[in-house]
């Protein structure tokens, strides 16, 4: 089986590898959301940046996930309160809204793009509606709960609480107590909001690589020296980024993040009646398990459907039946439902759920920056950081500072020993979800 997302031609020829000593201002390694975000940053401000990515663009996490836009950090806004008090919640708060509202507008750019360019791109097809879904009684009191805190401590207009009974208005789902349909968030083509990136990037002046694997990042003087197979990229700062793959070049994030494989089949388009019991429109939703269900609903009705997550390194061989049992379980009226596609792919999630964006080196004269592990938020968060690291490696640190004060300790068991550790919990949490 393969990507559904892939399918859609990319018009744009592959881009050469990196051959013999490059000089740039910048080099940003991995060509997803945060690299790209950051890419297209620079170059609009003038800065020679240049992006290395091991295999093609969106080649890791960005194209390979639910596509899901969900508002806000990772966490409720709530639990951050507690964490790191109101007023640095709020600033938090803030940079959410401000990355969600800049997705709207590179979202645009990028279908402007494309309609200009006729060559069959496509834009990203973003599309509003989010429906969170509680499995459990008291899942659906702390969605209300958190709901109505957003509406009056943050002026979130439109959030709809929804019991039992009214969330069939949205959905037909098999034991769902009840749920929250936000309208401010969404779901697009991630892999095309990928590439529409790389294209503005390039628009800017920014030069990308593909197939460059990079070997080893390190000081050379008074610069960093990035290194692949055939040639290297010397640089004043770099930025790492790829949500899950940078254990070979940082100790550091290895010991924050933790990779993991999660994986989603989609349906052959369904008659619109039976695609309509399982959401209404073309929605997204996610539900309240510690093993998350994500689904949504595309414009020729298919149904896409993640579930489920492995702790080595590649897929497993029976991923699609496992996600297709779980589809199963909540929608049993897609028992003769076509499955055409499937895949999935690594990312990285930390301890909190939180992004680790940090600058490694102890002062910005170093230059080394690092975003990964936004354990299932990059669709919104990622090109958006990689807009705050731009601005802080050109000077302007105010609103990178903020997203390195989330709180992100270090994983239990360090780098040796998180995967066994982390594996025994999942398991546990799934039995949670069963029992």
């Amino acid at each position: 089986m393969t990507n559904l997302y892939a399918e859609r031609a990319d018009a744009r020829a592959p881009r050469p590898a990196v051959a013999g000593d490059i000089l740039a201002d910048v080099c940003v390694v991995g060509a997803g959301f945060t690299g790209l975000g950051a890419a297209l940053t620079l170059a609009r401000a003038g800065v020679d940046v240049r992006v290395v990515e091991a295999s093609r663009v969106g080649g890791g996490a960005s194209g390979v996930n639910g596509g899901q836009v969900h508002p806000g950090q990772r966490r409720e806004q709530a639990w951050l309160e507690a964490r790191v008090g109101e007023a640095r919640a709020r600033e938090l708060w803030q940079i959410a809204e401000e990355a969600r509202l800049w997705l709207g507008d590179i979202a645009a750019d990028i279908d402007n793009a494309a309609s200009l360019a006729g060559d069959g791109a496509g834009g990203c097809d973003l599309r509003p509606g989010l429906l969170l879904l509680a499995h459990r009684a008291r899942h659906f009191r702390a969605l209300a709960e958190d709901a109505e805190h957003l509406a009056r401590h943050y002026g979130v207009a439109g959030l709809e609480v929804l019991d039992a009974r009214a969330v069939e208005k949205y959905t037909h789902m098999r034991g769902c107590h009840g749920g929250v349909f936000n309208p401010h968030g969404g779901h697009l083509d991630p892999l095309a909001l990928a590439r529409g990136l790389a294209r503005l990037a390039e628009a800017a002046g920014a030069r990308l690589h593909e197939q460059s694997r990079v070997l080893r990042v390190a000081r050379e003087g008074d610069l960093w020296r990035v290194a692949t197979e055939a040639g290297a990229v010397r640089a004043r700062a770099v930025l790492l980024t790829g949500d899950g793959s940078l254990d070979p070049l940082s100790e550091v994030t290895a010991a924050h993040v933790m990779p993991l494989v999660n994986f989603m089949i989609a349906t052959a388009p369904l008659d619109p009646a039976l695609a309509d019991t399982v959401l209404a429109g073309a929605i997204a939703a996610s539900d309240t398990r510690c093993v998350v269900n994500y689904f949504r609903r595309t414009d020729d009705n298919r149904i896409i459907f993640g579930g489920g997550e492995s702790y080595g390194a590649d897929l497993p061989a029976d991923f699609a039946a496992r996600v297709r049992r779980r589809m199963l379980v909540l929608y049993p009226q897609l028992a003769t439902a076509a499955i055409t596609h499937g895949w999935g792919g690594r990312l990285g999630v930390t301890s909190t759920r939180l992004p680790f964006v940090r600058r490694l080196e102890g002062g910005r004269e170093d230059g080394l920056y690092v975003a990964s592990g936004f354990s299932g938020q990059g669709v919104m968060l990622g090109p958006y950081t990689g807009r705050l690291i731009a601005e802080a490696i050109v000077g302007d640190t105010e609103r990178f500072d903020r997203m390195t004060a989330l709180p992100v300790p270090e994983l239990p068991g360090g780098r040796w020993l998180r995967r066994p550790l982390l594996t025994a919990a999942m398991i546990g949490f799934g039995l949670l979800d069963k029992l």
